[in-house]
């Protein structure tokens, strides 16, 4: 099993595909109905419909947060973007989770582009190696907020059946969180202490999505989800055990707030 469609709503599809095409070169994939968007099919793809006519709400308390690319080479990507026009925040390594950086698609979803080394591990690419985004790109994770923890751990390991690899407590100046990444995988972890930060590098190296849950606590009013007319998260696709494509909804997901 694997997580295979992150489906998001927007108002219009216009400057979707050149956006996701002509900045990060992926491709377009043949879907009834939808826009779909991605690096290859056996990776997770993005899926885009229209109805979404409000704003996204980028909120601290909204359910989704972001997709993760993840990429050998940060700097690179990041300097091919800028040159294209792209607002992109400058490249950090934050604290002991990764070197990364943002920016925002045309709809206002949220894009975190990850090296899967630490700062100053860089995997150089090659002069023949392609698109400078996409020949090392993978689209590695689809953050949500929770609230309620147990509920939602639950509901991955125990409905789902998926596993707990990775454990990341984040303290900042004003607040505190921490990160919890699933995945139908029987990897073997490098460490296996969840928290061991030497996982972190070997798991952003992974080639499948993995469901980044950020839970955050208390949250006064829980995870606000997406209001009918908004642009935003609409569910997650992924693959059975026997092959179909099988969908989770954000509203499912939203009850762990």
């Amino acid at each position: 099993m694997r997580i295979a469609r992150i489906r998001l709503r927007v108002g219009g599809l216009a400057d979707v595909e050149p956006f996701y095409r002509g900045h990060f070169g992926m491709r377009t994939f043949d879907a009834d109905n939808a826009l779909v968007l991605g690096y290859d099919d056996g990776q997770c793809l993005l899926e885009f419909h229209e109805g979404g006519h409000e704003p996204f709400y980028d909120g601290p308390d909204g359910l989704y947060w972001k997709i993760g690319i993840t990429l050998r080479d940060l700097d690179v990507a990041v300097a091919y973007l800028r040159q294209r026009g792209l607002s992109v925040s400058e490249p950090r390594q934050f604290q002991d989770i990764g070197y990364m950086c943002h920016l925002l698609d045309p709809n206002g979803f949220p894009i975190e582009l990850l090296q899967q080394g630490f700062e100053g591990n860089q995997k150089p690419l090659g002069p023949g190696d392609g698109h400078p985004v996409a020949c090392q790109a993978t689209l590695a994770h689809v953050t949500l907020r929770v609230g309620d923890l147990a509920g939602a751990k639950a509901m991955c390991e125990g409905e789902l059946g998926m596993r707990l690899m990775s454990v990341q407590p984040v303290a900042l100046a004003d607040r505190t969180f921490c990160l919890y990444f699933y995945a139908w995988s029987q990897d073997a972890l490098p460490n296996a202490e969840l928290e061991a930060v030497e996982n972190r590098e070997w798991l952003w190296a992974r080639p499948y999505t993995l469901l980044e849950l950020q839970h955050i606590e208390p949250l006064e009013r829980g995870v606000r989800h997406r209001m009918a007319n908004e642009a935003g998260f609409d569910g997650l696709g992924f693959i059975d055990d026997d092959e179909r494509l099988r969908y989770i909804s954000a509203d499912k997901l939203a009850a762990f707030g």
